[in-house]
């Protein structure tokens, strides 16, 4: 079969045109600083996307499009890595003296929200750390969540990009509307970052400060702290602020659809909602109390604060850090591993298993265990509202956490070229791959990952692209048909 390869033009086209729309705000940025190479950059950048985008759009005649599955897997993955490449071209003209490799490495972790870095985040320019942060809140929701409100407009349908972006889910509260369910989660996606910069602004925070955070804590895609500023993040108001909307970006976006619908009981009803609070909860005080006791702290309260804050770092995979947890007890470092593993909700902008997913696997594997003992027991995976979890589902799921396994473990084979430490490698091949940026061995929880030559930096792009896509759409690409 032949892809629709107008239908990729047309696409790209759309994308090349909004990214260029998107450099302006880093332009004005790195005016007002007055950083004369960035903003030549971006000028450069931006003038030329937006022309190209445009002159396809109303240049090149297209009939209505009509996308299968295999143009929209396709398209959203080529379409991750087509917006990195452009996205590195700044970078590397404005930026530090670096590799294209690096510079693309840097994009890709913006667009994938991974928060990480090779490059020495104290001597980068405002306009590429405003850049960085933009790019982590357009790849919070998905460029391609936003692509599919307006494809109609250009007479592209949308469905098969919106389930090539997210499967194997729970999609029974989305319906079929997938435009107006985009329309309506980038809506929420944009309250919630207005609401949060106001609230930064109003308190300590100077605006720049508080932009670069709203970008990065919405997206859970981490902090990008600047030494000179990071006693910002040591204010509890500053931190509170952080957490809450971290956790409110974790959940599942579907749910305030429901919210706004006045549909409570199902909101309570959420296997996904109560089961992501229930890990908070436990996992929370299973390190406090190791904190303390490990003497690690003195104060159980403050142990219960630091705590909670990687705890909600980990599962959320936004990779934020305030205080060095790789001096923390081997018992508490192990919790929030298995939290990497877990991720938040579905339809939210973190990554990794997702929490729906591993209460479907839960359920799965305390049947298996229940047909051990009665052979002939005929029993549904059910949720906890009595809604059966279908054939079709539980076996997506279960080749989505095989297919998540062999690619971690790809990925480990991979870095381990680089002859690092086990430790180095296997955990910064899991953050890398959960876009959480954080590890263990020499990165340690600074999110640096400037010891990995070039190749290794390829391997991690591939993880963080794959991570963000759920594999499926990087997998299928390379299959024959």
């Amino acid at each position: 079969m032949v892809l629709n390869f107008r239908a990729v033009i047309k696409v790209l086209g759309i994308l090349t045109l909004i990214e260029g729309l998107f450099m302006l705000p880093a332009l004005l940025i790195a005016l007002i600083f007055e950083e004369w190479d960035s903003a030549s950059a971006f000028l450069t950048t931006s003038s030329v996307c937006i022309s190209i985008g445009f002159v396809i759009l109303t240049q090149l005649k297209f009939d209505k499009i009509i996308l299968k599955a295999r143009e929209g897997y396709f398209i959203a993955a080529i379409s991750w890595v087509y917006c990195s490449v452009i996205s590195t071209i700044p970078i590397y003209f404005s930026g530090p003296d670096l590799p294209l490799v690096s510079c693309f490495f840097e994009s890709v972790a913006g667009f994938t929200t991974t928060g990480c870095s090779v490059m020495d985040i104290n001597i980068l320019p405002n306009s590429i750390l405003f850049w960085r942060a933009l790019t982590h809140w357009l790849g919070g929701m998905g460029i391609l969540v936003l692509l599919i409100t307006i494809f109609p407009l250009w007479g592209v349908n949308n469905k098969s990009i919106a389930l090539a972006e997210t499967p194997g889910t729970n999609t029974s509260t989305l319906g079929t509307n997938y435009t107006r369910i985009g329309g309506f989660l980038y809506k929420t996606y944009l309250t919630l970052s207005v609401t949060e910069f106001l609230l930064l602004v109003l308190g300590p925070m100077d605006w720049f400060n508080a932009l670069i955070t709203v970008c990065s804590s919405i997206s859970t895609a981490g902090l990008i702290i600047k030494p000179e500023f990071a006693y910002l993040y040591e204010m509890e108001y500053v931190r509170l602020v952080v957490i809450i909307f971290t956790v409110l970006s974790t959940m599942n976006f579907t749910t305030y659809l429901l919210i706004v619908n006045k549909r409570w009981r199902e909101v309570l009803k959420s296997i996904e909602v109560r089961v992501f609070f229930s890990i908070i909860s436990v996992a929370t005080l299973l390190v406090a109390v190791s904190l303390r006791l490990s003497g690690t702290y003195t104060s159980l309260w403050q142990a219960a604060k630091d705590g909670l804050c990687q705890v909600i770092s980990f599962i959320s995979t936004s990779g934020f850090y305030v205080c060095d947890y790789t001096n923390w007890p081997s018992f508490t470092i192990t919790i929030l591993i298995l939290l990497l593993f877990v991720g938040g909700c579905s339809y939210s902008t973190s990554g990794s298993l997702k929490v729906f997913r591993v209460a479907v696997l839960y359920k799965f594997i305390k049947r298996g265990i229940l047909k051990q003992v009665h052979p002939n027991i005929v029993r549904a995976i059910t949720l906890d509202d009595g809604t059966p979890v279908s054939a079709k589902v539980a076996s997506s799921i279960s080749i989505h956490t095989l297919l998540y396994f062999a690619t971690l473990f790809l990925g480990c084979i991979l870095l381990s070229f680089n002859n690092l430490d086990m430790e180095t490698t296997f955990t910064t091949a899991l953050g890398i791959f959960t876009n959480t940026g954080l590890s263990l061995g020499l990165p340690a929880s600074s999110g640096f990952f400037g010891m990995f030559n070039g190749f290794s930096q390829l391997v991690m792009c591939f993880l963080m692209i794959a991570g963000r896509l759920e594999m499926y759409a990087i997998v299928i690409v390379f299959t024959k048909s």
